[in-house]
C-alpha cells in the first residue's frame, strides 16, 4: 500500500495550505496520510509554531503525526533535494515549489506551500471538509462588522520585501465600496503593527472603528474569521480566515506580491479588490 507524508512548514496560513494538500491526498488515496512536523524541530522562529491542533483537535484522528528521527531524515533530504533539483514554476507564487519524492517504491514525500486552490471538485470537496472539521468553538461569537487586515510586521523587513505592502488607500476604497452596498455595525482593523495605522482614516467610513487587541495568533485568527465581512491582505493568514469562516463578503487583493497577480492562487470565484504593490 502506498504511503504519503506531507511536510508541514511555515506559520498558520502556510500550515493550512499544507493541511489542504494532505486532505486532498487523503481523499484521493483513501489511506491515512502522515504530517511531517520536523520543520518545527529545526526552526528557532517562535512566531512560526505549529498551531493546527488548536484549530483541528481531531487532527491526528485523520492523520498520522510524523516526528520521529526518520521523519527528520525525510525533511532534511527534501531540503537538499529542493535546493539542487527544483526550480521556480511559472504558474506558482515565488517560493511555492511543490514536489514529490518517491523515497522508496511506495513511500512518497510531499513538500511545498501548495498555495494554489483550483476550481476542481477535489479542491472544493477538500476545502469544504476542512471548513466542517474546524473546532466548532471557533465559530461561536459572531461579529456583524467588516474586518480589514493590514499586514505590515515582518513584511517591512528587507528579507521579506518580495511580499510588498498594500497601501491603506486601496483598503479604504474597497471598504467604502462594501459599506455603501452592505449594512455593517462597524469596522475592525487587524494589524501586526497597530502603531503604524491611522485609525481616523477608517473612522471617516464608519464611526464605530476599532483596532483588534491582538495577542495569541490562534485567538486573533478566531476573531477574524467570525466577522461578517473581510478584506484580506496579501497574507495567507487572512486568506484562510476568509475561507474557513462564515464570511458573507470576502475580498482579496488583485496583486499578491510585487507585479504578481493573486490569480496564481486560484480561487477564481472570490472577489479581488484593485491595488498595486
Amino acid at each position: 500500500m502506498k504511503s504519503h507524508e506531507v511536510i508541514v512548514k511555515g506559520g498558520l496560513g502556510n500550515q493550512l495550505f499544507c493541511l489542504f494538500h494532505a486532505y486532498k491526498l487523503f481523499q484521493e488515496s483513501n489511506v491515512k496520510v502522515s504530517l511531517n512536523l520536523s520543520n518545527y524541530f529545526f526552526s528557532d522562529r517562535k512566531d512560526r509554531s505549529f498551531f493546527l491542533e488548536t484549530l483541528y483537535p481531531t487532527l491526528f484522528d485523520d492523520f498520522i503525526k510524523s516526528d520521529t528521527t526518520l521523519s527528520k531524515v525525510f525533511f532534511l533530504y527534501s531540503k537538499i533535494y529542493e535546493k539542487i533539483c527544483i526550480s521556480q514554476k511559472p504558474d506558482r507564487l515565488p517560493g511555492d515549489n511543490p514536489f514529490i519524492i518517491n523515497f522508496w517504491p511506495k513511500k512518497f514525500i510531499h513538500s511545498g506551500y501548495y498555495q494554489k486552490i483550483k476550481n476542481s471538485d477535489l479542491d472544493k470537496r477538500s476545502l469544504d471538509f476542512m471548513k466542517d472539521r474546524i473546532d466548532p468553538s471557533f465559530k461561536k461569537k459572531k461579529s456583524n462588522s467588516l474586518a480589514i487586515h493590514l499586514r505590515r510586521g515582518d513584511y517591512l523587513n528587507k528579507n521579506h520585501s518580495i511580499h510588498g505592502i498594500i497601501l491603506e488607500k486601496y483598503l479604504l476604497n474597497e471598504a467604502k465600496k462594501i459599506l455603501n452596498e452592505n449594512q455593517f455595525d462597524g469596522i475592525t482593523i487587524f494589524s501586526d503593527s497597530p502603531n503604524l495605522i491611522d485609525c481616523r482614516k477608517f473612522e471617516s467610513l464608519h464611526q464605530n472603528t476599532v483596532i483588534d487587541k491582538g495577542g495569541d495568533t490562534r485567538d486573533v485568527f478566531k476573531r477574524m474569521l467570525n466577522h461578517k465581512g473581510l478584506i484580506a491582505s496579501n497574507s495567507s493568514f487572512s486568506l484562510w480566515a476568509g475561507l474557513l469562516g462564515d464570511i458573507k463578503i470576502f475580498s482579496i487583493p488583485y496583486y499578491w506580491m510585487k507585479d504578481i497577480k493573486s490569480d496564481l492562487i486560484g480561487l477564481e470565484n472570490i472577489n479581488r479588490f484593485n491595488c498595486k504593490i
